[in-house]
């Protein structure tokens, strides 16, 4: 529950939040676009809908947060499997703009991060526009190190450590469908000011 007294749940995507997310993304300002994906961005398309919700929860996983009052969803934290290396997911979050330094994002990446540590990864980075202080913000206080920079990106690097109960030789390369994933939902965290 946040400090206004708003009711949120956090729990991965599923395929049937494909509206949700194209309201989500409605609802963030331009600015918010641009910081997401890196670049200014107009509209979803329905092939990116399907991406962002046709997910494995090993390999790609996100986790929205819901107002439960009427369950619209708020924010989302996704990591994908970087093909390119093994054992290393990127991440990326977003939050509604009007619900933005709650605490919402740090409760959806913390969870995120979670996830990925269970499902075997080793290291998460997330690249953010220079300017993008907040993200900046975020992340450095999760415990990422800048790693690399480029023009306006800068990228981030965490190293994951493994969970009691993740496989020390699970593969690197996530299945499909992991039956194990925590699908569960869960109540977000009480903002503290």
């Amino acid at each position: 529950m946040l400090a206004d007294g708003t009711p949120l749940l956090l729990r991965p995507v599923s395929h049937e939040d494909r509206a949700g997310l194209a309201v989500l993304f409605a609802r963030l300002t331009p600015e918010s676009r641009h910081r997401r994906f890196l670049s200014p961005k107009r509209e979803l398309t329905p092939r990116e809908l399907a991406f962002f919700t046709d997910i494995d929860h090993v390999g790609h996983e996100a986790i929205v947060a819901l107002d439960q009052r009427d369950g619209t969803i708020v924010g989302v934290a996704r990591y994908v499997y970087a093909g390119d290396r093994a054992g290393v997911a990127e991440l990326a979050v977003v939050v509604a703009d009007d619900l933005q330094r709650l605490g919402i994002g740090t409760a959806l990446v913390t969870r995120a991060l979670r996830r990925a540590r269970a499902n075997g990864f080793a290291l998460m980075t997330a690249t953010t526009l220079r300017e993008n202080r907040p993200a900046r913000a975020l992340v450095r206080r999760l415990g990422f190190r800048a790693r690399a920079s480029s023009g306006k990106e800068i990228e981030f690097e965490l190293q994951l450590e493994p969970t009691p109960s993740s496989e020390s030789n699970r593969p690197i390369h996530p299945s499909p469908r992991d039956p194990s994933a925590d699908t569960r939902p869960e109540p977000a965290p009480p903002h503290h000011s």
